[in-house]
């Protein structure tokens, strides 16, 4: 797949609504939208930033996609707003998850699995159904015993409607046209042009923190993803709004205006 094919282009608005990592956490993201639905409107963009699923509870971490995906319908329904208008990222949560539905292939499962439960793949287990320590064991178990398993997550995965929809149709990063503003889930690396960046968008979180000159034309990188409850982290080319959300922080979501400074802000 061509690079460009999974970077999203967002038209410059005067607010272009950007929501940071959710990580299941549905009561959050119920609490913004609830809030956002009386700020956004045609000519808004809205842009969120990954992890969607995450370590919650299971009617958590399923309420939080279905939530995502009425909310998607909500503001698609409006006059004059297009389908570009809006754009999801791939978050972390998210490339596990589809690295997860192929583990079988992994040359060692176990310790892949092992490193996806130390980074919160439990919660997405849990909400189609499925056992973590119990699955954990499994991974020990050989590549038919492991080839079964993903056949068998794969089926409860898709049997929840419009969650494999959503997975397939994620993007890496997303940027304005006029070149003003970029946004990425967790990292980038300043030495690289945005189609030269590999995992760096999910796993680049260091990277992202140590850009201290403009890239390129663009005015302000903006992430949803920290490590740590940061908060709202606002430097001269960087933006930074991972409140931590499902880690017993707050959900953010800000309005960015054209010369990227935050216009308008929601917390849950």
């Amino acid at each position: 797949m061509a690079m460009s094919a999974v970077l999203a282009p967002i038209k410059p608005a005067d607010k272009i609504w950007t929501v940071g990592a959710i990580n299941g956490d549905l009561a959050a993201l119920q609490a913004v939208h609830g809030k956002l639905r009386g700020k956004i409107a045609a000519g808004d963009r809205l842009v969120y930033l990954g992890n969607y699923w995450g370590d919650g509870t299971a009617e958590a971490v399923s309420g939080a996609i279905n939530e995502v995906l009425l909310f998607r319908r909500y503001f698609l329904a409006k006059d004059g707003v297009d389908i570009a208008d809006i754009a999801f990222l791939r978050g972390a949560s998210e490339e596990m998850l589809s690295k997860l539905q192929q583990i079988q292939f992994a040359p060692n499962p176990g310790e892949v699995f092992d490193w996806m439960l130390s980074r919160g793949i439990a919660g997405t287990l849990r909400a189609y159904g499925f056992d973590p320590s119990h699955t954990q064991a499994l991974m020990r178990q050989g590549a038919h015993a492991i080839s079964q398993w993903t056949g068998l997550f794969g089926e409860a995965f898709r049997r929840q409607k419009g969650h494999a929809s959503l997975l397939s149709d994620l993007k890496h990063a997303a940027y304005a046209t006029d070149g003003s503003l970029i946004f990425v889930h967790a990292g980038l690396d300043g030495s690289r042009p945005l189609t030269g960046q590999t995992d760096t968008f999910w796993w680049g979180g260091s990277m992202f923190e140590s850009i201290t000159d403009r890239y390129y034309d663009c005015r302000r990188i903006v992430r949803g993803s920290a490590q740590g409850n940061v908060g709202l982290q606002e430097r001269e080319f960087t933006l930074s709004i991972d409140g931590g959300a499902g880690r017993g922080g707050q959900l953010i979501a800000v309005a960015i205006g054209r010369d990227g400074k935050i216009v308008d802000r929601i917390e849950s």
